[in-house]
């Protein structure tokens, strides 16, 4: 699948490179939040101490802000995608259509990790497909 951005994604970008040093991947602005794919090891950079720069960012453009940290092995990256929310089990398994994974969220996370009304699990299964070509993507 080719990434394509929006002029505000790309302006998103700019301004998320310049002021935390981190190279981005991907941005992706969903309802109120920007997402952005910073590269393997960067993450800690791409954060700040602190936070500092999530929230210098959120401060700026108005929105949540979250960092996800790439990584070439598709499960780690369901792993980082769904980071802060405990997970028990990720199986990938290939599909007619591409992969599909189930993920096993601890009972205490798996309303978080869906998010009201979907937006959570939406936002992940769109970032997983546009890098991945996840067919499918089930919160179990």
């Amino acid at each position: 699948m080719t990434i394509t951005f929006s002029q505000e994604e790309m302006h998103y970008i700019a301004l998320a490179e310049d002021l935390t040093g981190a190279p981005i991947m991907d941005c992706l602005e969903m309802e109120d939040r920007v997402t952005f794919i910073v590269e393997r090891g960067k993450l800690g950079k791409a954060i700040g101490k602190e936070a500092r720069n999530i929230k210098r960012l959120e401060k700026l453009l108005k929105k949540e802000v979250k960092f996800v940290e790439y990584d070439e092995d598709l499960k780690q990256f369901v792993i980082n995608l769904f980071k802060p929310y405990k997970l028990e089990e990720v199986v990938v398994m290939e599909g007619d259509d591409g992969p599909v994974v189930n993920v096993t969220a601890a009972q205490e996370d798996k309303g978080k990790a869906i998010g009201k009304n979907g937006r959570n699990i939406n936002i992940l299964r769109e970032i997983a497909d546009r890098h991945y070509d996840v067919a499918q993507l089930k919160v179990l």
